[in-house]
């Protein structure tokens, strides 16, 4: 199970990686076309690199915590409240954190909450 768990996590990896070329090959191949104005603000395409590798990065974590404290807890004698609480948070997490990276990302969540 951990071998296709790894097998199918690299195959992300790869996939995530190469995304983040392209996007990066399409920034170069564009660049030309970006005035000096558009030179101090970052890229949507670098936006969008930054924003798959972190989400990967985010879910490869919470995975291998996941898996890690799972096992902690299974194969120890007494399971203790706060072990099994932070084991609930590390399951939701990453389904709880990635909306907000891509939202934060895509810079709506300013424009829904505005600064006082």
């Amino acid at each position: 199970m951990v071998l296709r768990d790894a097998g199918f996590q690299g195959v992300m990896g790869w996939a995530s990686g190469y995304m983040a070329f392209l996007l990066h090959k399409h920034h170069q191949h564009v660049l030309y076309l970006q005035t000096s104005q558009l030179l101090y603000r970052t890229p949507p395409e670098m936006k969008a690199a930054q924003s798959v590798l972190f989400l990967m990065l985010c879910f490869l974590f919470f995975y291998w915590t996941d898996c890690f404290m799972t096992l902690h807890v299974t194969f120890s004698l007494e399971k203790h409240f706060i072990e099994v609480s932070a084991l609930k948070f590390v399951d939701l997490g990453y389904a709880i954190l990635s909306p907000f990276v891509v939202i934060h990302r895509d810079g709506h969540l300013t424009k829904c909450w505005p600064a006082q």
